[in-house]
């Protein structure tokens, strides 16, 4: 393929970026959080499960690749199983975390369609970089996005931050009500709380009327709440 073609396919098959974002609408709190992402260096945010989350960053991500402020999208999550271990997986490091990056498949594949998601996959624009092997890594002209940080400790929250290089923006997420590590190793919070104040950073907190899947989960989050909250000491 010569140089001329490929830079007319990727603007053909780029296109429907734009055309995807026009189909989404977001909610005020959404909104909010696409501008803490905007105005900010590294930008955390965290709240219950179902309040688009990781579909805001991941929409802040192709709306910042559209707008070629951005080269390339590096997603990441801690790899860790939600109760059941489904033990040694077989392949190669894609086939292995593959499995947990599929909300990041799904919210994408949701914005912008399967085929200019597998596109944009396929040409490594969009790429899964698990935690274990980012040390030494730089992401220059990159939007990284680190899902279900609760699930990270203070040490790989510091690892993933550090990896921010030129040009970049970080933006990390996660739900402290629903960790899958015990809770001594729960950083978060604690995480935030240290870099409040630093210029750069910013902090949107969704809550539970920001829920946007079916209306019954927000009653199933607050009972959810409720309860943990009587039984801390289980946690």
């Amino acid at each position: 393929m010569s140089r001329g073609t490929e830079k007319q396919t990727r603007q053909s098959k780029g296109g429907t970026i734009e055309s995807g974002l026009k189909r989404v609408t977001l909610r005020q709190s959404q909104h909010k959080y696409v501008k803490q992402i905007e105005e900010n260096d590294i930008t955390f945010c965290y709240g219950p499960a179902g309040t688009s989350k990781t579909f805001t960053a991941c929409y802040v991500a192709l709306k910042l690749l559209q707008e070629k402020k951005i080269k390339e999208i590096i997603l990441c999550k801690p790899i860790q199983e939600a109760g059941e271990k489904l033990g040694f997986l077989p392949g190669t490091k894609e086939e292995k975390i593959d499995p947990y990056m599929n909300s990041y498949i799904s919210n994408i594949t949701k914005i912008i369609g399967g085929q200019q998601a597998k596109y944009l996959f396929d040409s490594r624009t969009i790429r899964f970089e698990p935690l274990a092997y980012m040390r030494g890594d730089t992401f220059d002209d990159a939007l990284m996005v680190l899902d279900e940080a609760q699930n990270a400790t203070f040490k790989q929250l510091m690892l993933f931050v550090t990896r921010m290089g030129k040009s970049s923006k970080v933006v990390v997420t996660g739900d402290v009500s629903q960790h899958d590590i015990s809770r001594q190793h729960v950083s978060l919070p604690n995480f935030i709380d240290i870099m409040k104040g630093v210029k750069g950073v910013g902090v949107h907190v969704f809550d539970n009327k920001d829920i946007v899947r079916a209306k019954i989960l927000q009653e199933v989050v607050q009972r959810y709440d409720e309860w943990k909250s009587n039984n801390e000491n289980k946690f």
